[in-house]
């Protein structure tokens, strides 16, 4: 019988979520939630909620004026996402009607 070193729950855990990429996914809904501090609230009440798959936000914009300002500063709000959140997870925002 092999004998392991004891592990604290939250080690335990950690390795879990690395090991079954629920990390990358956490990382998305994260980002997802960000979108309201990062944009304010005037804007993200105006917008519909994030969705993030496989790094790329889709945000709904039903104003085509607001989604052109938001769709030249997507650089810079996907650069300050990331920032916040500690790494790349956000690779792209798409804003869609």
């Amino acid at each position: 019988m092999q004998r392991y070193t004891p592990q604290s729950v939250g080690d335990v855990l950690r390795d879990l979520l690395e090991q079954t990429s629920l990390q990358n996914r956490m990382d998305e809904l994260k980002a997802a939630d960000m979108w309201k501090r990062v944009a304010g609230n005037a804007i993200a009440n105006l917008t519909g909620k994030p969705n993030v798959k496989n790094g790329v936000m889709y945000i709904g914009v039903p104003n085509a004026s607001l989604r052109n300002e938001l769709h030249m500063n997507r650089t810079r709000l996907r650069e300050i996402i990331n920032q916040n959140i500690g790494k790349e997870i956000i690779t792209e925002i798409k804003f869609t009607t």
